[in-house]
């Protein structure tokens, strides 16, 4: 029998969770260890223990081998995946390396393989070391634009982005290997190095500059899906996260309720706020050891914003500007300029992952933003700039299964494309003024206020405590522990 932990372990363990893909039944089970009962209504109460009795009753079943009405579970990844580093290309970059600097005399600096920033600083010196150009690289593959080419399958013609030829990163990635150093310059800067000790170097160091930009993008990816996701839970120290049970209790359970797996449906997708969350807010807004810093960086209501000081609502306004900004480069890197942009539908060749984590993150940036100035007073500052929503790319499937129940894309998508992009508008290269969103969306009879173009997007409806049920791509299964075992087996994927 499990001994019961101390209000500190339980904290901890909840703050752990917030860099987790934790379910809310799990939290629901540590908050009732934490006796969050007693800054919570009836009703929250009431929540709080259904989702608890539910998440154990299919523990137990799990532990005895049995299936409860296959609801809730995880077959599921509870981390998020996360580029390993290229320890092994740096460790190799790094011994071939040290027989060229052992002849000049110098030391190997040290660099962490996981931060493209340290290997890049690390990729500088032995790019100058080698000879070789300290340049930006050119791309893996060609950026032109590739011409759709015709496909006839089964009678019927589509049009589809033919892939690049040869092997990936052949035509660059890198610097230009032809640009090292002949052999008389070889023999006068690298005495005593031999010509195969020099190139095996020169093409570790390649390999690992190449590498590094993959992993430099990857980061990205990460950055913008956690942001999508938890918004700043990331910043939250562990000892403002422990100063108060309340404000931990909600924060740790609001991040797992947004940390929830899209479902693969024509309809719309829970929301995050439901009930418990909102009963977990008013105990945490009514503590008197509230900390509304930590609630700011999941939740940017004006209540919280009201607690906080001008000059902390003026740091969060730059955090949340800047990831926008981050979001926008990352958007105006993945759009294709010949796109028709009331076609938001995935196609061959998109980088819909990149697309939809940037979109995610840029649209919860941009409310944070929207909040954040009306807190402030700043509505001259929206007047005069007022970036789009950017939509996600849609799958082809989910795409035709709204085409068959007789739906359409949303109408949101014809209101951003009449607008200006809004990477460019957030880059500065283009103006948006908020008459001009009004504008467009009074033409297609979209409320601009309460469908969140011009002000912030608050949450319709509140939704009910319900736990996550456990999902494959999207799809709900009656056996988490068979989903499980297939995929160990790889039958499918199990990327978070």
């Amino acid at each position: 029998m499990e001994s019961e932990r101390t209000e500190d372990e339980v904290l901890r363990r909840l703050y752990r969770g917030l860099r987790e893909r934790r379910l809310p039944q799990d939290v629901a089970v540590d908050l009732v260890e934490l006796r969050a009962d007693r800054w919570l209504s009836a009703a929250g109460v009431r929540d709080l223990y259904g989702l608890m009795h539910r998440a154990r009753a299919w523990r137990t079943a799990q532990d005895a081998g049995e299936i409860v009405d296959g609801t809730i579970g995880s077959s599921m990844p509870q981390a998020w995946r996360r580029h390993p580093g290229l320890a092994r290309a740096y460790a190799a970059a790094t011994t071939a390396m040290a027989v060229v600097a052992a002849a000049v005399g110098e030391s190997v600096p040290a660099a962490d393989p996981a931060d493209p920033a340290s290997l890049r600083a690390w990729l500088g010196w032995a790019l100058r070391l080698l000879g070789l150009p300290d340049e930006e690289p050119r791309p893996a593959r060609p950026t032109v634009r590739r011409r759709p080419v015709p496909v006839t399958w089964y009678g019927g013609t589509y049009h589809r982005l033919p892939k690049p030829s040869g092997a990936r990163g052949d035509r660059g990635g890198h610097v230009d290997a032809r640009k090292r150093m002949d052999a008389a310059t070889r023999r006068e800067r690298l005495p005593g190095v031999s010509v195969r000790a020099y190139r095996r170097a020169v093409r570790a160091v390649l390999h690992l500059q190449q590498r590094t930009g993959v992993l430099a993008a990857e980061r990205d990816r990460e950055a913008a899906v956690a942001f999508g996701k938890t918004r700043l839970a990331h910043l939250v120290t562990e000892e403002e996260f422990m100063a108060c049970p309340a404000t931990a209790a909600f924060t740790a359970y609001y991040v797992a309720r947004l940390n929830m797996r899209t479902t693969f449906t024509s309809g719309s997708q829970a929301r995050p706020m439901d009930s418990l969350a909102e009963a977990l807010l008013e105990g945490a807004l009514a503590s008197p050891t509230c900390q509304p810093r930590v609630l700011a960086s999941v939740l940017t209501r004006w209540r919280v914003l009201d607690m906080l000081s001008d000059a902390e609502c003026g740091e969060l306004l730059g955090r949340y500007y800047e990831q926008m900004a981050a979001c926008a480069r990352a958007l105006r890197r993945c759009f294709d300029v010949n796109r028709d942009r009331l076609r938001m539908v995935v196609r061959a060749g998109d980088d819909s992952s990149t697309w939809n984590a940037a979109s995610r993150a840029f649209n919860q940036a941009r409310t944070g933003w929207l909040n954040l100035t009306r807190s402030l007073g700043y509505d001259d500052l929206v007047e005069a700039s007022c970036p789009g929503k950017v939509p996600a790319l849609v799958a082809a499937d989910v795409a035709a299964w709204h085409a068959r129940e007789g739906h359409d894309q949303h109408i949101d998508v014809r209101v951003w494309a009449e607008l200006p992009l809004p990477w460019d508008v957030v880059l500065g290269d283009a103006d948006c003024p908020a008459e001009l969103v009004r504008q467009v969306c009074r033409r297609h009879g979209v409320d601009p206020e309460t469908s969140g173009w011009t002000q912030p997007y608050q949450q319709d409806l509140t939704e009910l405590p319900e736990p996550a049920p456990d999902l494959v791509h999207g799809v709900t299964v009656s056996s988490p522990l068979l989903a499980s075992i297939m995929r160990r087996a790889g039958v499918y994927s199990g990327q978070a």
